[in-house]
C-alpha cells in the first residue's frame, strides 16, 4: 500500500507529458549522450557540536519570486519558465504534501554549477533575543540586525563587513564544509539516511572524548582505573532515538540556514524532515519579516521547539527560529519561561557570486 500510495502522491502533482515535451526531452539526452563526463570528488566533513549552532552555506543560488540566475553566477529579475507554473500542485495539509510540491517546482528549475573559487553571498536579518544581557525575548523583537557574509566555495576564505568596510579572511569560521552539503543526495530517502550516519558519527566521538575527560578527572582524584572507567560510563548521558532526531532535524535545518541552495536539494531536504519522527507541520505562521508562511518544527523534551519557516507557494526557504513552547529548567542556566525566543532569523538574499564584496542584482 505504501508504494501506491507514493505513486499515486507523484502522479497526483506531475503534469501531463506533451509531444513538445517529450522531443524537448530527447534532444537533451543526445547531445548529453554526446558530451563527455568531468569526474568531481568530493569528501564530507561534519563537525556538529552537541550545541548544534553551525551555519552552513551551500554552493547554489535560491531561487526567489522574480530572480533566477544568469552567467558568471549573479543574480537578476525574472520569472519562474512556463514548464514550472504548468505543474500542478498538491494542496499543502502536511509535511509530505509540502516536500513532494517542493520536489514539483525543483523538477522544472534548470541545474545548477559553480566554480570553487566563487563565492556564496547571503544577507539575513537578525533578531536579539536577549535585551541588553537580561531577559529574553518575548513576541516580535524591538531590536534586529542586518548582515551579510560571503564564503568562498572551496572553505578557503571568508569575508564579512565590519565598520563599512569588506574584510576577507583566510580559512574557514564554519564547521561545515560546503564538499559535505553538496555530496548529500538530492533524494529525501537517501539524505535522510546520509544525515542519521553523520549524526551517529559524530555522537561516537563526543561520547569518547568524553569517557576520556571523565576518567582523566576521576584519576586525577584518586581513583583506580577501573573505579574511573566505571565512574566515567556512569555520568555519561543516554543518547535516545529522540536525541538522534533532533540532531537530524537540527543539521537538515542548519543546511538550509542563511544558504543559497539548489532547489533539487532543498526539496530533498524537506522530504527528509517529514521522515523524522516528530517533526510536525503548522499552516500559519509569520516569519521576522512578516511574510506569511508555514513551519516544519521539532519540539525537545515538550519544551523547545525549532523551527523553519517556509513560503508554501514557491517553497523557499525563509528562516529560522527557536521558541519555549513549556517553561523548563535548564541547569546551570536557570529556568526557561514558555514564550522566550532564543534564536530568530530571516533569510534575505542568497546568491552565488565572483568575488567578496559582490552582492546579486
Amino acid at each position: 500500500m505504501d508504494e501506491l500510495q507514493e505513486l499515486r502522491r507523484y502522479h497526483d502533482a506531475l503534469p501531463e507529458t506533451s509531444a513538445e515535451t517529450i522531443g524537448a526531452a530527447r534532444s537533451r539526452l543526445a547531445d548529453h549522450a554526446r558530451r563527455r563526463p568531468r569526474a568531481r570528488r568530493l569528501r564530507p566533513v561534519w563537525g556538529l557540536g552537541l550545541a548544534g549552532a553551525a551555519a552552513l552555506l551551500a554552493v547554489a543560488t535560491t531561487m526567489v519570486p522574480g530572480v533566477t540566475q544568469e552567467k558568471g553566477g549573479e543574480v537578476a529579475g525574472a520569472r519562474h519558465s512556463p514548464a514550472v507554473t504548468e505543474l500542478r500542485l498538491r494542496p499543502v495539509a502536511n509535511a509530505q504534501d509540502l516536500a513532494d510540491n517542493a520536489a514539483v517546482l525543483a523538477s522544472g528549475e534548470p541545474g545548477w554549477s559553480a566554480g570553487p573559487e566563487q563565492w556564496g553571498y547571503v544577507k539575513s536579518l537578525r533578531a536579539r533575543t536577549r535585551l541588553d544581557g537580561g531577559r529574553r525575548l518575548i513576541g516580535r523583537p524591538e531590536v534586529t540586525s542586518t548582515h551579510e557574509q560571503w564564503r568562498r566555495l572551496d572553505d578557503k576564505a571568508f569575508a564579512t563587513v565590519e565598520k563599512g568596510r569588506l574584510k576577507v579572511s583566510r580559512g574557514s569560521q564554519f564547521e561545515v564544509t560546503y564538499p559535505y552539503l553538496l555530496s548529500l543526495p538530492a533524494d529525501a530517502g537517501p539524505l535522510l539516511a546520509r544525515v542519521y550516519q553523520t549524526v551517529d558519527t559524530e555522537n561516537a566521538r563526543n561520547r569518547a572524548s568524553f569517557l576520556r575527560s571523565a576518567r582523566e578527572r576521576a584519576e586525577n582524584r584518586g581513583k583506580t582505573p577501573e573505579e574511573a572507567k566505571r565512574l566515567a560510563e556512569e555520568s555519561l548521558p543516554a543518547f535516545t532515538s529522540q536525541d538522534r532526531d533532533r540532531w537530524a532535524f537540527q543539521l537538515i535545518a542548519m543546511g538550509m540556514r542563511e544558504t543559497a541552495l539548489p532547489p533539487r536539494l532543498r526539496a530533498a531536504m524537506y522530504g527528509a524532515l517529514a521522515k523524522i519522527p516528530g517533526v510536525r507541520y503548522e499552516a500559519e505562521a509569520s516569519d521576522l519579516l512578516k511574510r506569511r508562511g508555514v513551519t516544519l518544527y521539532h519540539v525537545l523534551d515538550g519544551y523547545l521547539r525549532d523551527e523553519i519557516f517556509i513560503d508554501p507557494k514557491t517553497c523557499e526557504y525563509l528562516g529560522y527560529r527557536t521558541l519555549v513552547v513549556e517553561d523548563h529548567e535548564d541547569r546551570p542556566f536557570g529556568t526557561m519561561k514558555k514564550g522566550e525566543i532564543h534564536d530568530w532569523d530571516a533569510l534575505i538574499a542568497a546568491a552565488v557570486v565572483d568575488k567578496p564584496g559582490q552582492r546579486p542584482g
